[in-house]
């Protein structure tokens, strides 16, 4: 099995029209033709490891269901995104 990296960006902006790394990365991935994450890491620019926003767990799950089982790399160590999203939206 091949495994692929998939880098994203933060965009931030003053209205919130931006979008998060994780987002960019996920598109990069879908135009690839995947759509199953395995790990996942989003690190700041300072080089700190943040846990996903909401909106981006969310967004991974809705991608396929199957990523609940990825592996979210935290400052901390490992959990999933299951962990992560307890109430997911379609439970």
């Amino acid at each position: 099995m091949h495994y692929y990296v998939y880098k994203g960006v933060c965009i931030d902006t003053p209205c919130s029209m931006g979008f998060c790394a994780e987002h960019a990365a996920i598109a990069a991935m879908i135009t690839a033709g995947e759509n199953r994450i395995e790990k996942i890491v989003a690190v700041c620019e300072d080089g700190d490891i943040v846990a996903p926003c909401g909106r981006c767990r969310e967004f991974m799950y809705q991608i396929h269901a199957d990523n609940l089982q990825t592996e979210v790399m935290l400052g901390r160590g490992v959990v999933t995104l299951r962990e992560l999203l307890p109430h997911i939206w379609k439970e």
